[in-house]
């Protein structure tokens, strides 16, 4: 395979002077390029020495104090090509190339003999991203298989393959089972379509290869330990060290073997296909793997010691299952079907709050067929997926492997409540409730067209109710009009003309301007109640209240009586309407009327008292007073309790001969909006 595809020779026309750029001085500046910027031919200078040197490519691989770096079109019009060690001084224009980006030289200066970089020991993710393209490294493993200058090394992250390039490495087979490194310019295999990298995959050109640890003689003299052993303290433990464990063969799935030793269990991974069975007796040597729920022996070697019955299962209770310290071991634990697959290989279990799969070898004979909701015994291996006994906590889903039918027992049949019989009734129930639920969409459209029917007639009431309203009002109006203005009117109009033929004498004019002016003011204050009375934005309590205080201080300043006037000075928030307010104005009024008229008074208070559910308002005067039995209907007191009695109020009133007169006017809250029977 290539390891890089190089540009036509028209390439080399472009870039032959340093661009605006920066010049690029180490090989980390370049990597880091993007492949838009490296196409803008950005000049690089680049002193470094040659980690590997490709003459079949033109091209060499020179590593400087941050990393090495592809350098391609060294052709011989620049000089000898380098070899390994030189320290050579580049100068070119940067490439994205078809992986990662490299410098196209324009010169090149041996500025002598260098020294090899110490080469970088790359994790696994560094392996197998791609991220070392180029770089100078070294990797430990073992030789697991080879196969003409390929090598498969078992590293502490897991299984690569390595090719190793451009160098005779006849006699590889020689370094199998070898703890080797392998040192040399790595460069990623990727896919020449996607430019992806190839995970698992890596070359090394100018490689060199050294045995750590030659193959074992015999990998059966390893030293014995326990499954237990694995995770104490041990000083030359390593996942590339070999570990020999005895134990029992419980359970065999595609290749992968689980093995007790007393309670403890673990998993081995032959390095070869084998003839073991379940129930043998098997030394096992392979390189541990301790990241999973149980130990793991890769590329292991096993052989048979003799034979067993299985051991018995340890019986566990549902929390405890899904524990890693039970992986690959045989337990017995009970559990509740929730389904069987159809080739009757596999159930879907419930042991507590959490499911798992009870699964049996394919080559056996299917499960019988078991009720839903059935409560189960089963006996069979532990195999969790996630978790770790050095994580702690559980393992995050599990399989129990079933050798055969026979390790499954059942309990207890599902009550005869089941799950079909339930659906059947709630079927039968819903029936039920979708009838309901059409005859109550019916009534409701029913209710529906009623409520309309009702509300058309409500609302033609209502508007019957407004008009009556209405044409109330404006009778009120007129007549009050009429009343009021127009008896002052014609007054006025009868004093302004003279009789016929005659000639008013100056004093008898003077009087009669008089007169008009005073019958002028009055009709001004009438109008004024009109106006106010019809008024929607005085439609309140305290707006009516406060009208009434300022007119019964003008009023009584016409007769020359002291008034005092009390209100609060706040009121609820009450909604008064004009004909409620208009007939209480005249109440005040008439109440004033007689005051002034009748009481002969030298002083009048007007009181106004708010509470959560009263009004009272109440006039009182130090005038002669009266027997109110005797007096009953006259002066327009029992006028005044007709109109209270309109607004769902009373009217009382206190007097006695010689002692002033009080008068209440009372109304409850919230007031009616409109007058049940008004008399005018």
């Amino acid at each position: 395979m290539a390891i890089i595809c190089l540009l036509g020779q028209s390439e080399l026309c472009k870039a032959d002077s340093p661009t605006a750029f920066p010049i690029l001085t180490n090989a980390e500046q370049v990597h880091r390029l993007t492949r838009e910027e490296a196409a803008g031919e950005r000049w690089a200078k680049i002193r470094g020495v040659v980690t590997c040197p490709l003459p079949q490519y033109q091209a060499v691989v020179i590593q400087d104090s941050t990393r090495g770096i592809y350098v391609s079109h060294l052709d011989s019009s620049l000089g000898a090509p380098p070899a390994m060690g030189d320290l050579m001084e580049i100068e070119g224009v940067t490439d994205p190339g078809q992986f990662a980006p490299h410098i196209r030289a324009r010169s090149m200066k041996r500025l002598g003999a260098g020294e090899l970089p110490q080469p970088v020991h790359p994790s696994w993710d560094q392996l197998i991203n791609g991220s070392l393209d180029t770089q100078y490294v070294e990797i430990e493993g073992i030789v697991t298989s080879t196969r003409t200058n390929q090598v498969t090394l078992l590293t502490h992250g897991g299984r690569i393959r390595a090719t190793l390039g451009e160098t005779n490495m006849a006699g590889l087979t020689q370094y199998e089972d070898s703890l080797v490194h392998v040192r040399g310019c790595l460069f990623a295999t990727w896919d020449a379509v996607t430019h992806q990298v190839k995970v698992g995959e890596i070359r090394f050109l100018s490689p060199s290869l050294t045995v750590r640890e030659p193959a074992p003689q015999d990998v059966f003299a390893t030293g014995l330990k326990r499954v237990s052993d694995l995770l104490l303290f041990d000083p030359q433990a390593s996942a590339l060290r070999r570990v020999k464990v005895r134990g029992q063969i419980v359970y065999e799935r595609e290749g992968e073997y689980y093995l007790m030793d007393g309670p403890n269990g673990l998993r081995f991974l032959p390095k070869e296909a084998s003839n073991l069975r379940t129930g043998d007796q098997v030394e096992v040597v392979g390189f541990p793997s301790l990241i999973g729920p149980s130990p793991v022996l890769r590329e292991a070697a096993a052989r048979r010691t003799g034979a067993a019955a299985l051991p018995p299962p340890r019986r566990i209770s549902a929390g405890e299952l899904f524990e890693p310290r039970y992986d690959a071991t045989r337990v017995q634990v009970q559990a509740v079907v929730l389904s069987l697959n159809a080739d009757q290989e596999t159930l879907e279990m419930q042991a507590g709050l959490r499911r798992f799969l009870a699964r049996l070898k394919a080559s056996r004979s299917p499960l019988q067929q078991t009720p839903i909701g059935s409560q189960l015994e089963l006996t069979g291996v532990c195999a969790g997926r996630g978790g770790s006994p050095t994580a702690g906590g559980q393992v995050d889903s599990l399989e129990l492997l079933l050798d055969s039918p026979g390790d499954v027992r059942v309990l207890a049949r599902p009550p005869w409540w089941t799950l079909r019989r339930l659906l059947v009734l709630v079927a039968a129930l819903a029936g039920v409730l979708v009838g309901a639920l059409v005859w109550i969409r019916l009534l409701r459209h029913q209710v529906q067209e009623r409520a309309t029917q009702l509300q058309n007639e409500i609302r033609e009431r209502e508007r019957a109710e407004h008009q009556r309203t209405l044409a109330q009002e404006r009778a009120r109006i007129a007549r009050d009009l009429h009343d009021d203005l127009g008896s002052s009117l014609t007054e006025i109009g009868m004093l302004a003309t003279p009789g016929p033929g005659s000639r008013m004498p100056s004093e008898e004019a003077s009087e009669r301007l008089g007169v008009i002016a005073g019958k002028s003011h009055s009709m001004v204050h009438a109008l004024d109640e009109i106006v106010w009375a019809i008024d929607p934005q005085r439609d309140t309590l305290g707006s009516a209240i406060k009208y009434l205080a300022s007119y019964v201080e003008e009023f009584v300043s016409g007769s020359n009586v002291p008034c005092r006037v009390q209100i609060p000075n706040s009121f609820p928030e009450q909604v008064v309407s004009g004909e409620v307010r208009h007939q209480l104005f005249l109440a005040v009024k008439e109440t004033l009327n007689n005051v002034v008229r009748h009481a002969g008074a030298t002083e009048i208070t007007f009181r106004v008292q708010v509470s959560e559910d009263r009004i009272q308002i109440s006039i009182s005067d130090n005038g002669v007073g009266f027997a109110p039995l005797d007096s009953i209907e006259g002066n327009g007191l029992s006028n005044l309790r007709t109109r209270l009695t309109s607004l769902g109020g009373q009217c009382e009133i206190q007097s006695s001969p010689r002692a002033g007169t009080t008068v209440l006017l009372a109304l409850a809250l919230p007031i009616p909006a409109r007058v049940v029977d008004s008399t005018g």
